[in-house]
């Protein structure tokens, strides 16, 4: 029998440490761990050997490339092509590892052949090969056999690996083992499967070059196909924004022609103005030149004339200097009333301010006194019986709101008195103003007769402005008068706004005490259902006591004749009595810590009392009440007591029943001793209804506990009820005292503003007076002021008309002149315009074309590229195809150079007996 076993190349573990640095063909222990790591074959047998070679050489195979390929990013060692990208180099460095180890297996084997043909074989063949093969893509192939086994030691490599590349080149390598004895030395290390390993990396690092080579040659393309987009999209872009340019450009040239046309229109007409000007000039010429003649014929009377009006100046000028010392004199008083008039704004502004913020204050604390009012409020929820307080609260809140409604008519009569005032002083002004003007169509009349004809429509036009200066003067008085006016209306506006936000206030607060209302409404219906249970449960547990009374004397007859059942209910008697006790010790316990807390919050209370000193007197009231209701329930309280003590002595005397009976029984014990025995058939009924008692006095306990916590929780209500009075007796207290100070402080307040309202009147009272005199003197400075004005205004008429004739001709010279420099102006800028434009389009354009000449060049360049690599990959492929043929071809050389130089180092260690071989055979 022949054990086979084949291991393919995939299955070989990696080791990193073949493909490390500085690693070289140092020893023979590596070729045989190669060996051993690349195929293993067991034989069996001895006789079969070459039957079973051919066999497995017409099952030899070839693989395709395995999965576990190197890769370049999986080689830790630097190779010396590493920093080029030129495939030639590795590949001659391939070509020259192999040629070396060719020769040096050719003369190995020459040397090998010498020495068997010198010397006789010792060593009996045994079937055991291994093959070395290398086939090309022609189906052609070579085997070398080697012989390879240490002493007695089976050795067994089967296997083939299949290497494929790119360019349909497989190399395969297939072995068969089989056992051989040997007496001195092991294979010789040959250095071929470095060699291969080199091979296989540089044929990998080959496929991964042309790999990035693809991909880069892909890359580029995608560059070309964006590069061509992109230049389709640039033209597209340029076809549309070329036209849209032009149109934009043609359309600027048409606004600036229309500018133009307008301007020369502009310039044509006020050429046709200045020709008009001209002719009205000339003929003014003219006429002014026959009046100069008339006036030369005319000159002694025109001079007398000038004298005499020269005279009248002098006369008007004297006279405008008294008015202007007057109107001097008018001016400081003016300005020494409104001075007065303006302090006295200022006081009565700062007396408002003051009243503000004292009425500020007192807002502020109402506001803070409130907030109390509504904390000390919130302890009353859980009192009862506060309607009657309440009702009292509301008359009282009624009868401010009337003394309210009160105040705010006469408030309202008050106003309807200033108003009529109001109406009584424009009635008065409108009769002055009659008056006025009464007098004033006097003096014209006057003035016209003494007038003459000439100089009516003068005189009319300074009656016109003298109408409209008293018309202001009257305006200013008007609006004096109706400032003040303005001012106390806001004074009463202010006072009616006041007295509405109390109204509001006493409206919420109205809210307020009706929400109070239907709260407390709600705790009595809670209390009552309350009182109702309790009375409810405290029947049915004095009936239940009865009857379980009943219950206990009807037991005591049947239990009499069982001293077993009496103890045991003795024992659960006592039980109930020590817990009974432990009870009462913790509720004593618990009253400790009650009145502990009770302390605490007693102390708690006296602070707050002392920091709580502001509250309104109105509680006290509600604290009479609250003595009534609280004086009801302390005798509800006394009914529940006197019921709990009641009950208290029921259960006493229940108890002391029960302690006669267990007394009465004691001596009875002693003689039912004897009975014990004859009553023992009856103990299981007995212990039956024993068991029910016990259920029964366990729900007694249990109802007695539950009647206990309601009286402990009743008591605790009326403690917490009675602080709670205490407290707010002191909160009644200190709102009482608040109430007293802000009642102060409210009457401080309405007296100053009385004061103040007494002080502004006698103050209006003085201005009137101050008014009607100043007026008065007024009036008479004015008619004086007419006449002078009058004469003044005709010669500053006349020296206006003079001066605005000339000043027209002036403005008219300068506009002229101005809108000569704007059409020079404008001309310039559009040609320098028309100059840029035509550069710009030029460089635009040459850009443009420069961006697309350099486009193309890169596109020749990369195609150029695209090229010549291509060209190098085919030379690549070549060489890796002709050097694997090379390969394939001189095999044999290469294992004789190997053999030989074998022999030579054997030769050199002094090795006695060379190892026996099988005789090779090379298959082309």
């Amino acid at each position: 029998m022949s054990l086979t076993k084949v291991v393919k190349v995939e299955e070989v573990e990696k080791r990193p440490d073949s493909y490390s640095l500085g690693e070289r063909f140092s020893s023979q222990e590596k070729f045989n761990n190669a060996v051993q790591d690349i195929e293993a074959t067991f034989i069996g047998s001895s006789g079969d050997g070459l039957n079973e070679e051919d066999l497995s050489e017409t099952a030899d195979k070839v693989y395709p490339l395995p999965e576990d390929w190197p890769k370049i990013p999986q080689i830790f060692r630097r190779k010396s092509c590493e920093l080029t990208k030129a495939t030639s180099p590795c590949v001659k460095k391939a070509v020259s590892h192999l040629e070396l180890i060719q020769n040096i297996i050719e003369e190995w084997f020459r040397e090998r052949d010498e020495e068997q043909k010198s010397r006789p074989c010792s060593v009996r063949p045994v079937a055991s090969k291994k093959q070395l093969r290398f086939s090309a893509a022609s189906g052609h192939h070579n085997v070398i056999k080697t012989a390879g086994s240490a002493k007695g030691r089976q050795s067994a490599a089967s296997g083939r690996t299949t290497i494929s590349l790119s360019s349909a080149n497989q190399l395969s390598i297939t072995g068969i083992g089989a056992i051989q004895e040997e007496d001195s030395a092991l294979l010789p290390y040959l250095g071929a499967e470095d060699v291969l390993d080199e091979v296989v990396t540089l044929l990998a690092r080959l496929e991964n070059d042309r790999i990035d080579i693809l991909k880069a040659l892909e890359n580029e393309k995608q560059k070309v196909v964006r590069l061509n987009d992109k230049i389709d999209h640039l033209c597209l872009v340029r076809m549309r924004e070329l036209p849209i340019a032009v149109q934009r450009e043609h359309e600027a040239c048409i606004m600036d022609l229309n500018e133009l046309t307008w301007h020369v229109s502009y310039s044509s007409r006020t050429e046709k103005r200045i020709h008009q000007r001209t002719h009205t000039a000339e003929v003014n010429n003219q006429r002014l030149k026959e009046e100069i003649t008339f006036v030369q014929r005319h000159i002694p009377l025109v001079k007398e004339k000038l004298q005499l009006e020269i005279q009248a100046m002098e006369s008007i000028k004297n006279a405008q200097s008294k008015t202007y010392v007057e109107l001097d004199n008018t001016q400081k008083r003016k300005n020494k009333t409104e001075a007065k008039s303006n302090d006295a704004v200022e006081k009565a502004t700062t007396e408002r301010n003051h009243i503000k913020r004292e009425l500020d204050v007192v807002k502020d604390s109402l506001d803070k006194i409130n907030d109390d009012y509504a904390q000390s409020r919130l302890t009353f929820d859980t009192y009862t019986k506060q309607i009657n307080d309440i009702k009292a609260k509301l008359i009282a809140n009624d009868m401010e709101i009337k003394v309210l409604h009160v105040k705010n008519e006469n408030a309202k009569v008050a106003e309807e008195m200033k108003a009529k005032q109001v109406r009584e002083i424009q009635t008065q002004i409108t009769e002055a103003e009659f008056e006025h003007d009464r007098l004033d169509n006097e003096n014209l009349q006057l003035q016209s007769e003494l007038d003459t004809r000439k100089h009516k429509m003068n005189k009319r036009i300074s009656e016109l402005e003298r109408g409209a200066n008293v018309r202001d003067a009257r305006l200013r008085n008007i609006t004096l008068k109706n400032k003040e006016a303005e001012m106390e209306v806001q004074d009463y506006m202010d006072k009616i706004s006041d007295c509405q936000r109390q109204k509001v206030a006493d409206e919420k607060n109205i809210s307020r005490i009706h929400k109070e209302k239907a709260r407390l409404q709600q705790q009595m219906a809670v209390t009552e259902d309350e009182f109702s249970k309790i009375s409810v449960i405290n029947s049915a547990v004095r009936e239940q006591l009865l009857g379980e009374q009943d219950k206990a004397f009807k037991m005591e007859e049947s239990l009499k004749a069982t001293a077993e059942t009496l103890r045991r209910q003795v024992k659960d008697e006592m039980h109930t009595k020590s817990v009974l006790v432990a009870r009462i010790n913790s509720d004593s316990t618990d009253l400790v810590k009650y009145k502990k807390d009770t302390t605490q919050k007693r102390d708690k209370a006296q602070k707050v009392a002392n920091e709580v000193q502001t509250a309104v007197t109105t509680v006290l009231t509600k604290v009479e009440k609250l003595r009534s209701t609280k004086r009801e329930k302390t005798e509800t309280k006394e009914k529940i007591r006197q019921q709990m003590v009641e009950t208290e002595k029921q259960k006493e005397e229940s108890r002391n029943k029960f302690m006669e009976q267990i007394n009465n029984l004691e001596p009875h014990h002693t003689h039912l001793k004897d009975d014990v025995t004859k009553l023992e058939k009856r103990l299981d009924y007995m212990e039956w209804k024993t068991e029910q008692m016990n259920k029964q006095i366990h729900d007694m306990d249990r109802e007695e506990v539950t009647f206990k916590k309601l009286v402990s929780n009743a008591e605790k209500a009326i403690v917490d009820l009675e602080e709670r009075r205490k407290e707010l007796d002191l909160q009644m207290e200190s709102l009482k005292k608040i109430e007293d100070d802000l009642k102060k402080s409210y009457e401080e307040v309405l007296g100053r503003i009385r004061d103040n309202e007494a002080s502004h009147r006698k103050m209006i009272e003085q201005r009137k007076k101050f008014l009607g005199e100043s007026e008065v003197q007024k009036s008479h400075k004015l008619e004086i002021n007419k006449e002078l004005a009058s004469k003044y205004r005709q010669l500053q008429n006349e020296h206006m008309i003079v001066k605005d004739k000339m000043m027209n001709n002036f403005d008219d010279r300068v506009k002229i002149e101005a809108q000569i420099k704007d059409t020079t102006q404008l001309q310039a800028l559009q040609r320098r315009m028309h100059v840029a434009m035509l550069a710009y389009l030029k460089y635009r354009g040459l850009y443009n074309r420069s961006e697309l000449d350099r486009m193309e060049t890169e596109t020749d360049q990369n195609s150029e590229q695209v090229q010549h690599l291509q060209v190098k990959m085919d030379d690549a492929i070549k060489q890796i195809t002709e050097f694997l043929q090379t390969q394939v071809q001189g095999g044999a050389a290469a294992k004789r150079v190997a053999w030989g130089s074998v022999g030579k180092t054997s030769r050199g260690v002094g090795l006695s007996q060379p190892p026996s071989r099988q005789p090779t055979v090379v298959e082309a």
